[in-house]
């Protein structure tokens, strides 16, 4: 995949031209992650919101409706929950070889090759209110530390849309 900025301003673009004109939330976070599928490659992707201390998949890429029952998590559970308690952005290389890793939808026990999953908080007014995360194949070209700050920033876009 090309990188060299030609990617996060393609992804960025897109994603901010979304964020002005869909004013459904569910559509908008829907159409965020169809966005990163089709320019990064992203195998899976959800968006989870906070309601008090558990966190609910609202949207999501590559998860089936039974799947996305299964992803809620509690504030310090797993790594979804620990980025919602933390505010801090995490990135596992390896989803495999992470303990931390719930694999709560069931959905990664089909992967062969090495998946990375890059979560990140979306924060309003110095608050987490929803996590951003998606699963990524390692194959050689892809830089996860660049993917990670990507994902920052889209998150920061969708903070004011989210907040609704």
């Amino acid at each position: 995949m090309n990188r060299g900025g030609n990617l996060e301003i393609t992804v960025l673009n897109q994603i901010s031209q979304a964020v002005l004109r869909e004013k459904n939330v569910s559509r908008l976070l829907r159409l965020v992650l169809e966005i990163l599928h089709r320019e990064m490659g992203l195998l899976r992707g959800t968006v989870t919101l906070r309601r008090g201390d558990e966190l609910f998949i609202e949207a999501s890429h590559g998860l089936s409706d039974a799947e996305i029952r299964r992803g809620r998590y509690r504030l310090g559970e797993g790594i979804t929950g620990h980025v919602a308690e933390t505010g801090e952005p995490c990135l596992v290389p390896d989803i495999s070889k992470d303990k931390r890793f719930l694999s709560r939808t069931g959905k990664h026990q089909l992967d062969s090759n090495p998946v990375a999953f890059l979560c990140v908080p979306v924060i309003q007014d110095e608050r987490v209110i929803a996590t951003l995360g998606i699963d990524r194949k390692v194959v050689p070209g892809v830089e996860l530390d660049e993917d990670l700050k990507l994902l920052e920033i889209i998150g920061n876009l969708m903070a004011d849309a989210v907040a609704v």
